[in-house]
């Protein structure tokens, strides 16, 4: 820099200036005058008193006299302290004359100052030199005095106006002069420059800047300021003084070059006032460039050969017998933590480049002195820190507290983070700040730092030969390929290595900084090659692990600050996965350190680091599979000692790694992330072994012993305790390890560690315990071929017991935090019995499951013991642990009867609910239109929790005339259709059941009947006629006998009439006869036939009875309680019953989730330019495309029952009619899933999601819009035709043809009010709105660093799902950033915008820094998102379960409009006719 300029050095050491005339006489001669006249000049000048006089010296001869004696009295012994104290009171007196001159000052020296100034400089400098044999109470006099000086050249530099060019040059050689005299020697303890070393300098720098300011100085001074602090670096106040005017003119060039927006180096105020008002921009960058180079290499101060190569030290070798080199002097002892210093200066200026915010304290160097002379000080960048006790320095204590401060872009930027270079402090991984997105290239920063920081990465580093540099005659500044004095030490030979660390302190910390800015690598960025190379280099002898080689602190300082190193795009980094992997080894297969730590470094956060690294490489063996890692490193010229090994070689070692950290961790957070990276690995395996079409039948299935615990090794009813899950081994786990390469394996290790460190250690932990309900959640869909039946069982045998023992725990523990993880653990053993059903054929498992499910509904089993007789359902007391945990038991109750081994239904996974309704009933029933008046439906309710609607007519496709009913029932887990029909009996193929009920077939009539024969009948036979008559016989007499003349006309008239009715009766006879022979056979009017067949039923009353609910005790009226009797018949006539009716139905049973994706190109700000990079393909990258089609599968908004992202266009399906069949929309980038006409939608047993792409054409469907209660609230008087569901059964949908190509139905119907314009159909009511507002946002970034500029106040003001209540305005906001990497994986980055800070924390899978594989992105981008918003609901206080919410609604229409009545009355209205 000043190569081509002199320097003063030695014009300063041979100056003459301060010698007086009475330096040629005897010593006691000198002395006597200078006492004797600077006495008398005192008392003249009347210093001591407040009154000053004029002085009497008036000729320049005069003054010159006096002076000469001034300076001889000046380097006076220390015991004529008095005479001393004078001569200094006059000059400092005399001094004032270049500011507001005093009277005592001489008139010639009032008129021209600044030559007789420079002569008193001059003779000042005999005061700073040390006298030799002084005692400490003399030395401790002269800096006294020292002091007094430098305040009034300190204050004549600040506020003189007149001081001339030479006067500042004077001023400044000086200054320059005083420090070498007092800090070129070697330090003594109690000298002179001990006391001075922090204040001499001080003002040497602080009034160089001032003459930067007034008078800048020549390149002369420069280079001689340069050169003689090479003679002051033994001293820790010169690096104490480089630092303090490095930072605050760093500060203040940050500001000039980047903006007040740029993260600023916050300084104390002390600190930032040592630079001169009205310093030019073009000064500050001048000045600090200089000043940065002040000291030139600071990697020196690791040699004390070179620091003791100065004239000083070499006399004090000659002249002491004890010290034989000069590097053996004791001060020298210091230069560990000065290094240390210098380097952590360094640091913080890097940081400060970075964009880190941060504070410098400045802090006495007495805290740092450890007995051994050892600093016990960080190693570690300041801007990292985490400081205790201040609130506002903690920028990223946690997701939530980064993500709230992001709220304004103002407030992130001028964010602060204690970094106090000095106190040991303790650091936290989590304060790391992000790096400001306009920081400059990792380029430019090598440019200015990295001669220094490789050197000193390398410091006391015995290198391989093959790395060993040819000696040159180079500048050591610019490599550590250097000159006989390079920092880094060569080993010529192979033999062991032994690395010297007495200095790794200050190596670490140099090791730190430069992981921290290849860390800062942006999006296609290029740096240099050779930064490259010595970079990992570096790398290389910082992560040996050799118990010879190894340095604690650079190696945790290494692994602390690489976090992001696998993740940047660095070009090459992989050759340095196996040492990192040998590194994480290290420290995650053990609990305590193995080495030494950095002082500053706790364990724990080492190990999350560690974590972070091990994240980034899960998915690097399956991704370049068998792609080699050559040892470049070790024997880079020899090929034949290269050892090559494979990405696939390491994955055993990686997976085995993950299982074995996970074992042993004990930190809530670092256990998280590591359930995050085991679902990565299983999922990962699992999906490569299904694309690549590989089943591996395991060469022996998992036996009894091979696992931790048999579902027979607990009693049935009896709860596992943590001891029994203690007890058994984790190293059982390893010895197969074979099992690892297959994703059964895994499967079955992953299920087994997590069960048993559930029940071991973190049953207590609440965000430990989620995070591994959630993975075993994730793992239930994990597919594997074939499937690990065995360990299925065992899995869902351990959460059964999990929830047992969280249920059995004592009532002080009893919490909501416990209660929801109990609520999350039925969730999961929900998703487990649904995805693997065959679990409930076997009777054990099935039992096991009920008993639990008892236990939550109940709060007690009926067997405690399988010894102990069993408790009947009416004998116990409800007492289940909370409600909350009898809402979940009861939907996994009423899962394993609805939808274990039933899902999807055939209607698909849209949908739980069956699609018809009343009016989609009723187009099929007879008559096919609505009445005016009334419905032809009757209602009833069962038990007051489901609501019975039963349709009399039978179904226009339903010839048979059988009593048939058609039921539409509502209860909590949703609404079902059936039909059923009364039947006597079996139903015949092809034969209607009319045949079975008509009259039976009659034999021919036969003509010939045979003879007819005339034949007499008789009473009697005729022998009786030949039996005489006895007088018995005639003892009555005959009619004639009796008949008198009258009568006897009487009697043959009425024997007239008898005659006529017997000719009258043969008559008809006989024409009855001929008619009868006339009529055909057999006469129909009188055969004997069966009754005819009814057709018309009241089969409402024929189910009620035959389901058994027409009993008297079902009607009574319970006493004391008003709670309705058990069977209630509803009043059909009171209209707002059926708008009461939908709302239930508006009601789903699954949670409904959306995740808004959107796509951010380079550099983009603005929500315009975000949203119209979908719009064609050609704008975003192919991976993108293929991201969105591993969410879900594409649905039809307006043929789509399920969720679609929006309450408008929802759980519902357009009319054939109205549904436009337009062309949809190509080549498009994703925008075609904007809710508009498509969306990709994914849906459980317990979940469904939409995923919504928001595009331009699309906003206004998006906006945030709220509505009234009566405006939300649909009406059956207004109905919208164009939205009635429609039916998609094989036994009603007529148009089968028509209809088969839709997409599968879902949710059910909701009948919309007013207008039929699809953008404007309502929701559910407010009501039903419960729980928290959280949005969800998958953001794909093309440059990382555009996250830190994402418009997310524009964005959520148009991702409105409907569902958003008015009177929350804050909501919860969670983005996903996806970071396409050039080799093929992704970054993901985790940020929470949370209106609350909250005890849970983010889900998994994912974490904040894994990298992802393509196969498993989507899937665990959806599980995350999935898994975010039930950890919000878990803790919303709002939120109610969907069936919990239906029930409430059910109860209220029930209570609002059931039919009060007696039993008699019921039964009279019972057989009342309803409307047909």
């Amino acid at each position: 820099m000043y190569a081509e300029w002199a320097s003063l050095q030695d014009e300063i050491h041979y100056d003459k200036g301060n010698q007086s005339v009475l330096h040629k006489f005897p010593a006691n001669v000198g002395r006597d005058v200078a006492c004797t006249v600077v006495k008398h000049i005192a008392q003249n000048l009347s210093i001591a008193t407040t009154s000053g006089e004029p002085s009497t010296l008036e000729d320049d001869k005069d003054v010159k006299w006096t002076m000469e004696v001034l300076c001889y009295g000046l380097g006076l012994p220390l015991v004529e302290h008095t005479t001393i104290k004078d001569c200094i009171n006059v000059y400092c007196e005399w001094l004032t004359a270049l500011m507001t001159p005093k009277p005592c000052v001489p008139r010639s020296v009032i008129d021209d100052p600044n030559p007789f100034a420079q002569v008193m400089l001059h003779h000042l400098l005999n005061l700073f030199k040390p006298r030799q044999g002084a005692g400490v109470d003399l030395v401790n006099r002269q800096a006294i005095l020292c002091h007094r000086v430098l305040r009034t050249v300190e204050t004549v530099a600040k506020e003189s106006n007149i001081l001339s060019r030479a006067t500042w040059e004077t001023l400044l050689r000086f200054l320059l002069a005083a420090n070498d005299s007092l800090l070129s020697p070697p330090t003594e303890k109690d000298d002179i420059g001990d006391h001075l070393c922090e204040r001499v300098l001080s003002v040497l720098f602080g009034i160089w800047l001032v003459a930067c300011t007034k008078c800048f100085p020549s390149p002369s001074l420069w280079k001689t300021f340069r050169n003689m602090c090479l003679f002051w670096r033994h001293h820790e106040g010169l690096v104490h003084q480089w630092h303090k005017v490095n930072f605050a003119l760093t500060s203040r060039l940050m500001r000039n070059m980047y903006g007040p927006d740029y993260p600023e180096l916050v300084i104390i105020e002390d600190d930032s006032q040592i630079i001169p008002d009205g310093m030019t921009n073009e000064c500050i960058a001048q000045t600090w460039f200089r000043f940065l180079h002040i000291v030139q290499n600071p990697v020196d101060l690791c040699h004390p050969e070179i620091i003791s190569q100065t004239p000083k030290f070499l006399q004090y070798a000659l002249t002491n017998e004890a010290v034989v080199e000069p590097s053996q002097h004791e001060c020298l002892l210091k230069l560990p933590p000065i290094f240390h210093k210098a380097m952590k200066g360094v640091s913080v200026m890097v940081n400060s480049f970075l964009g880190i915010p941060q504070t410098v304290k400045s802090e006495g160097r007495a805290a740092n002195q450890t007995p051994t002379g050892k600093a016990a000080t960080p190693s570690t960048p300041p801007g990292q820190r985490k400081p205790a006790g201040n609130p506002i320095a903690v920028f990223a204590g946690s997701l939530t507290q980064r993500a709230a401060s992001k709220e304004s872009k103002i407030a992130i930027q001028k964010s602060v983070v204690t970094a106090q270079i000095e106190e040991t402090e303790l650091l936290s991984l989590e304060s790391r700040c992000q790096f400001a997105p306009a920081r400059p290239h990792c380029n430019s920063i090598l440019h200015l730092f990295s001669a220094w920081l490789f050197d000193a990465a390398l410091a006391g580093v015995k290198l391989h030969s093959c790395h060993a540099a040819p000696v040159k005659a180079q500048r050591r500044t610019s490599s550590f390929i250097e000159s006989k004095h390079s920092s880094v030490s060569v080993d010529q030979s192979d033999a062991v290595m032994i690395n010297d660390n007495t200095y790794e302190a200050g190596r670490a910390e140099a090791c730190g900084t430069l992981c921290r800015i290849f860390s800062a690598h942006k999006t296609g960025e290029d740096i240099q090659t050779v930064y490259y190379s010595r970079f990992y280099i570096i790398m290389y002898y910082g992560l040996q692990t050799d118990e010879n080689t190894i340095s604690g602190e650079v190696l945790s300082n290494l692994l602390f600050n690489s976090c992001d190193l696998l993740r940047v795009d660095l070009a090459g980094v992989q050759i340095l996965v196996p040492y990192i992997l040998n590194a994480l080894e290290l420290v995650l297969t053990s609990n305590t350190p193995n080495f030494k730590l950095c002082d500053q470094i706790p364990y724990v956060e080492l190990r999350k680091a560690c974590v972070h690294l091990l994240l980034s490489m899960l998915c690097l063996p399956l991704h370049f599979k068998d792609l080699e890692i050559k040892d470049i490193l070790s024997h880079p010229d020899d090929e034949d000692c290269q050892k090559s090994i494979s990405f696939m070689s390491l994955k055993v070692r990686i997976i085995d790694l993950l299982q074995k950290a996970l074992f042993l961790e004990t930190d809530s957070n670092n256990t998280q992330m590591l359930l995050g990276g085991l679902m990565l690995v299983v999922q990962d395996l699992a999906t490569s072994e299904q694309a690549e079409q590989i089943t591996l039948q395991p060469q022996h299935d998992i036996s009894d012993t091979d696992v931790h615990a048999d579902l027979s090794g607990t009693s049935v009813g009896t709860s596992s305790t943590d001891g029994s899950y203690q007890d058994t081994s984790y190293h059982r786990l390893h010895h197969h390890p074979k099992d690892q390469d297959t994703a059964y394996g895994l499967f079955g290790q992953a299920t087994s560690l997590v069960c048993n460190r559930l029940m071991s250690s973190w049953i207590s932990d609440l965000n430990t315990a989620l995070a591994a309900i959630e993975l075993l959640a994730g793992l239930a869909k994990v597919s594997i071929k074939p499937p690990n039946l065995l360990m299925c069982k065992r899995t869902v045998k351990w959460i059964c017991d999990f929830i047992a023992n969280q249920c059995n725990r004592h009532a002080q523990h009893h919490t909501r935090d416990l209660h929801s993880v109990i609520v999350a653990t039925f969730k999961c053993l929900q998703l487990w019995l649904v995805e693997h059903s065959c679990l409930l054929y076997d009777k054990d498992c099935l039992h096991i499951v009920l008993e639990v499910v008892e236990l939550g509904i109940s709060g007690s089993k009926s067997q405690n013991r399988v010894s102990d007789p069993p408790k009947f359902k009416g004998d116990k007391q409800l007492m289940p642990a909370s409600m909350r945990v009898k809402d979940a038991a009861e939907a996994v109750l009423t899962c394993i009867i609805d939808q274990v081994g039933a899902f999807p239904p055939p209607c698909g996974p849209e949908s739980l609910f069956s699609l018809l309704d009343e009016r989609s009933l009723l187009k099929y029933a007879k008559g096919s239109a609505l009445p005016e008046q009334g419905t032809p439906f009757r209602y009833f309710v069962i038990d007051n929790s489901i609501i019975v609607g039963l349709l009399e007519q039978p179904l226009g496709n339903i010839e048979d005339p059988l009593p048939t009913v058609t039921a539409l029932i509502r209860g909590p887990f949703g609404r079902h259709a059936w039909t059923m029909q009364l039947r006597h009996a079996p139903r015949a193929q092809k034969i209607s059941s009319r045949a079975h009920l008509s009259e039976p077939s009659r034999p021919v009539p036969m003509e010939n009947v045979g003879v007819r024969h005339n034949v007499k009948n008789r009473f009697y036979p005729e022998s009786v006629d030949k039996i005489p008559l006895c007088k018995a016989d005639k003892s009555i007499p005959t009619l004639e006998s009796l008949v008198s003349e009258k009568e006897a006309v009487e009697i043959d008239k009425f024997k007239g009439f008898i005659e006529k009715q017997i000719c009258f009766e043969k008559e008809v006879s006989e024409r009855s006869k001929k008619e009868k022979e006339k009529t055909a056979y057999p006469n129909p009017e009188t055969e004997c036939k069966q009754p005819q067949i009814t057709h018309e039923y009241q089969t409402a009353r024929l189910f009620l009875s035959h389901y058994g609910f027409l009993s008297l005790e079902t009607l009574k009226e319970p006493a004391n309680t008003s709670i309705p009797p058990d069977l209630v018949m509803l009043d059909t006539t009171n209209t707002a019953m059926f708008t009461d009716m939908e709302s239930l139905d508006s009601i789903p049973s699954r949670d409904n989730d959306t995740v808004h994706i959107f796509y951010v190109k380079p550099g983009q700000k603005t929500l315009t330019e975000i949203l119209s990079n979908v719009t064609t393909s050609s704008r975003v990258q192919s991976q993108f495309l293929e991201f969105l089609h591993s969410l879900g599968w594409p649905v039809d908004v307006r043929r789509h029952a399920g969720w679609t992202g929006h309450i408008s266009t929802s759980w519902k399906i357009m009319d054939s009619e109205e549904v436009d069949d337009d062309d949809y929309q190509t080549g498009t980038g994703g925008s075609l899933y904007n809710g508009r006409q498509q969306v990709l939608y994914w849906a459980d047993v317990s979940s469904e999601v939409a995923f919504v792409v928001p595009s331009p054409d699309a906003t206004h469907l998006r906006m945030n819009t709220t509505f009234s209660d009566s405006e939300k609230s649909p009406t059956r008087s207004t109905v919208s035709e164009g939205y009635i569901n429609k039916p998609k059964s094989l036994l009603l949908d007529s148009n089968k043809g028509d209809r088969s190509n839709r997409d599968s139905p879902g949710s059910p119907p909701e009948v919309q009010s007013n207008t039929g314009n699809r953008g404007k159909r309502q929701g559910r009511q407010v009501a039903h709105m419960v729980g928290p507002d959280t949005k969800i946002f998958a953001v794909w970034l093309e440059n990382f660093e555009d996250h830190e500029n994402f418009p997310l106040g524009d964005i959520q003001s148009m991702t409105s799902t409907g569902q958003e209540q008015s009177n929350q305005k804050e909501k919860d906001v969670y983005i996903i950033f996806i970071h396409a990497l050039q080799n093929g994986l992704f970054r993901i980055h985790m940020q929470g915008h949370e209106k609350n800070i909250t005890k849970m924390t983010m889900a998994i899978p994912l974490v904040d820094g894994m990298v992802v594989s393509r196969r498993t992105l989507g899937t665990l981008v959806r599980q995350t998102a999935i898994n975010i918003c039930r950890r919000k609901r878990l803790e919303s206080e709002s939120y109610q379960p969907p069936h919990f919410r239906r029930k409430l609604q059910i109860q209220d229409i029930v209570n609002k409009y059931r039919c009060k009545m007696s039993e008699a009355e019921f039964f009279t209205a019972l057989f009342q006719d309803v409307p047909k």
